[in-house]
Order: structure tokens, then sequence, then C-alpha cells
């Protein structure tokens, strides 16, 4: 086996979306095929490669997935890279951002097990509307947006979570809700960007939440940010997906730095699919 695509149990024939690379790996005469990344009967030490994929639900086992990935890596070359997986599924990494002066969204990590009082927190960071999230999420878990005036709501989310999970707060952000765009790299090179919306009454732009999805043409402000961000990873990476969304001022600002298993939207973009296989076509011809 040339290629394993790994995916979760709820999808183990792939995201429809990712079927577009394992038809171009099998055109390109690639064995490829996916496999559930929670499955101890996979061989991930037969494969040349194993590229992580529509695996979309190691949230609410993230240890057990990071497990896995150094295991994988162990045996195979992981895409993107364990060290990789490892900071990108907690999203802390983006306070490491900002600390290379990467404009992001305002983010406070609450940590598992400490308290807090929510609205002391904001009274302190002059923050109005919130949201509050898992810090360990994929399509939203845990999100919820908290208005001014319903900090006892806020307060009650936290003390059921945070004993046992850490949390986000974050400024809301007027603009996510229709304007959140998401620019695709592949092997170190920008192929597309879409524009994500949210359906009437919804805050969150995900498709399980009725969100819509359209191309549309990444601004050089966007591509400035975008760079920058990804220059702060050291790892190389075989793809990536920045998430960016617009400040008061119109500037934009990382909403999410997708290195793990993001939708990469390949059905706007066949050259993203064909210069993704060709990369692992390299991969494996340099291994050989």
């Amino acid at each position: 086996m040339d290629v394993l695509l790994a995916t979760c149990a709820a999808m183990p024939g792939l995201y429809a979306d990712d079927r577009y690379l394992l038809e171009s790996l099998s055109r390109r005469g690639r064995a490829a095929a996916p496999a559930v990344w929670e499955d101890p009967h996979a061989p991930w030490e037969e494969c040349g490669l194993c590229i992580i994929r529509s695996a979309w639900d190691y949230s609410y086992r993230r240890s057990q997935f990071l497990a896995w990935a150094e295991r994988v890596g162990r045996v195979t070359r992981l895409w993107n890279p364990p060290s990789v997986v490892r900071w990108n599924t907690h999203k802390r990494y983006l306070g490491d951002l900002a600390d290379q002066d990467v404009a992001t969204v305002p983010t406070l990590c609450l940590t598992a097990g400490s308290g807090a009082r929510l609205d002391e927190l904001l009274r302190e960071r002059g923050w109005g509307d919130v949201v509050i999230k898992a810090a360990v999420a994929q399509t939203g878990r845990y999100a919820i947006r908290v208005g001014a005036g319903e900090v006892a709501r806020g307060q009650a989310h936290l003390d059921r979570l945070l004993p046992h999970e850490d949390m986000l707060v974050q400024p809301w952000v007027p603009a996510a809700a229709g304007e959140e765009v998401s620019l695709v790299f592949v092997d170190g090179e920008f192929t597309h960007a879409v524009r994500k919306h949210a359906a009437g009454g919804e805050f969150l732009v995900h498709h399980d939440y009725g969100g819509s999805v359209r191309p549309t043409r990444a601004r050089p402000a966007q591509m400035d940010l975008a760079e920058r961000a990804l220059a702060c990873v050291s790892e190389p990476l075989l793809y990536a997906r920045v998430d960016l969304v617009a400040d008061g001022n119109g500037n934009p600002m990382v909403m999410e730095l997708e290195l793990v298993e993001p939708e990469l939207f390949f059905r706007y973009s066949p050259a993203a699919v064909e210069r993704l296989a060709g990369a692992v076509e390299r991969d494996l011809e340099q291994r050989r």
C-alpha cells in the first residue's frame, strides 16, 4: 500500500471532498485507501505514508489520537508530522502565534480545574459579547455565544465544563458569521480560498449548523497574514488552512490555523488536488 488516508469511524470511506485526492492518487497508479485511525488492525507500518484527512472525532479523546500519531509516525511518514499534530490540536497555539506578533482573535485559555469568574474576566478585559468553547475542539465543540447580559449563562457553561477540560473565551467578532475566509496551502504554496457564511440565526459557519461556502479571492493583507502565521511553524507541512476574520477596522486576524485534518475544499480547486497528489508521489519516490 502506498498511501493510507486516515479517517474516522463515522466516515470510513472518507468525507466526499477528500475522495478527490483518493481518486487522483489512483489515477496516478498509486495504491491508496482510507483507514479509520483508531482501527487496531489498520496496516500503518505497511504503507509508504499516511495523510490525516477526515479524522473529525479526536477532540473527545485527544490523548488517544496523539498516541496514535506518535505510533504511526514511528513506522511510516505521517503528514502533517506528529509534533505538529500535538501543537495544533490544542488551541493554546493561538497564544503562541500572538506572541510572535501574528494578529489573532484575542484568546483567553482557562486551564481545566482552575475555576473562573466570567464577570471578572470580562470586566478586566473590557469585553462584552464573547464566545466560549473547548480548547480542544472540532466543528464548534461546546461553543456558545454569550451576550453582555447573559454572563450567568456563560458562567454555568464554564462551571459544567471547566472542571474537566481546558476552555477558551474570546470576544465575539461580528464579521465571523459572514466574513470568515479560509486560505488553503498545499506543499508550501497557496492554492485557493473560500468564504464561509453562517446560516440565519447561527454564529457557527460549519456545514453541520447550516453554514455555506463559496470560492473567493484572497486579498493581499490576508495573504500576508496567512504566510506570517505559517512561518511560525518550524516543521514542514504538506497542507494547511488558515481561517481569517476581520477586526473592527477591517484588518484580518487569525481565527484558526488548521494543520491536522482540515477540510481543504478540493471541490473548488482541482489544481490543489493535483498539487497534493504530486507532492505525495515525490515523497514516495524519495523514500524508495
